[in-house]
């Protein structure tokens, strides 16, 4: 199957152009706020933005995303601005959509260095001490790959679309795909952000308007079906602060009227800011028949404690089903998908589609 990263010559994004101009008032640049330096620029060029020479490989032909994703999700998601609704968005192309949000959830600097993180904690753990001090360096694609298979992972999750009617825009970072778990962020002692993990939420803006809320519906109550209004200032900052919290180094908004706002924003949960982006440790052992031992290695995210409960539009239900997997049958159905593409059996979108057609049928035939 070919697989094309969309990279086309030196200078490699990992967050689109095409998105930055979804935000911008120009078409060519856009505020940012850097958090390391605390620096505020306008106007600063979209092309030099979230991107690096070789940022992926200095091979311009790479192979590592599937083919032409980046252009048709442009295309769903121009749509979804201009009709300021999902409902001309068929179910193909949402699954489509998640699929992508997922590849960019994993092309960024950020998954680079939470990938490093994770290969490295377990590196130094079982390494001799005379080997401490080397290092791996992501080439990020297990990230991407991982990532862009575990689609079918998320076709379970609701998706709605958010109208920001307020005086305080959403904002994006340089990493604006952002995975919480209000519900059990503070039931379970490790982390709860898995693709398939009961309770997950997916929040990603999409303009300064507009942002996608993808989440689990057995856990949360929204106040509207498929697009929500949102007319609370407080609920758009409290999204906004999702994006500076998972920040990686910028923060980019449209209206330099923003700067205010941005800046009381960062400076209220700045000390929520993780300091690692992984938490890797030994989380069990077992003595073996032949005298050796063998460890259970355990990565997740970093807990945040941040309060979402408090948003007017969404709404925690009343249960007491437990943190696990969502859907079991969707696991292996995901098992099988993996399987089938390392054995080049989907070798093309079109495989893509009729797995999920696959699924679809499944899931009717489960339910009735």
């Amino acid at each position: 199957m070919r697989i094309n990263f969309m990279v086309h010559g030196k200078n490699q994004h990992f967050v689109p152009q095409f998105y930055f101009r979804n935000f911008s008032s120009d078409g060519t640049t856009i505020c940012l706020f850097n958090l390391k330096n605390k620096r505020f620029i306008y106007n600063a060029n979209i092309k030099g933005q979230c991107s690096d020479d070789y940022f992926y490989s200095r091979d311009t032909s790479i192979e590592t995303v599937f083919s032409s994703l980046e252009g048709s999700t442009r295309e769903i998601i121009s749509k979804i601005i201009e009709k300021e609704s999902l409902s001309e968005v068929n179910e193909e192309q949402k699954q489509h959509l998640k699929s992508n949000i997922l590849l960019q959830h994993g092309r960024t600097q950020y998954a680079r260095e939470s990938e490093e993180e994770m290969a490295n904690a377990l590196l130094n753990y079982i390494v001799p001490q005379e080997l401490k001090g080397a290092r791996i360096e992501s080439t990020l694609r297990d990230s991407v790959l991982i990532s862009m298979l575990s689609g079918p992972l998320l076709s379970d999750l609701k998706i709605v679309l958010l109208e920001n009617k307020t005086q305080t825009e959403f904002i994006f970072s340089d990493n604006p795909v952002v995975f919480y778990n209000s519900f059990f962020n503070d039931k379970v002692p490790h982390g709860t952000q898995g693709f398939a993990s009961t309770g997950l939420q997916i929040y990603f803006p999409l303009s300064p308007r507009f942002a996608l809320l993808i989440f689990d519906e057995d856990f949360y109550e929204i106040s509207q079906s498929e697009k929500i209004t949102i007319l609370k200032d407080s609920d758009i900052q409290r999204l906004n602060g999702l994006q500076i919290i998972f920040c990686n180094e910028h923060i980019y908004f449209g209206n330099p009227k923003m700067q205010g706002k941005v800046l009381e924003k960062y400076k209220q949960i700045k000390s929520k800011r993780p300091g690692q982006k992984t938490i890797n440790q030994v989380v069990g052992s077992r003595a073996n028949e032949d005298g050796t031992h063998s460890e259970l290695w355990h990565s997740s995210s970093p807990k945040i404690k941040y309060n979402l409960e408090n948003l007017t539009f969404l709404k925690h239900k009343k249960t007491d089903s437990p943190y696990g997997m969502r859907n079991l049958e969707l696991v292996e159905f995901h098992y099988k998908f993996l399987n089938a593409f390392d054995k080049g059996k989907i070798k093309s979108e079109e495989d893509m589609g009729d797995f999920f057609k696959s699924l679809k049928n499944r899931r009717t035939e489960f339910s009735q």
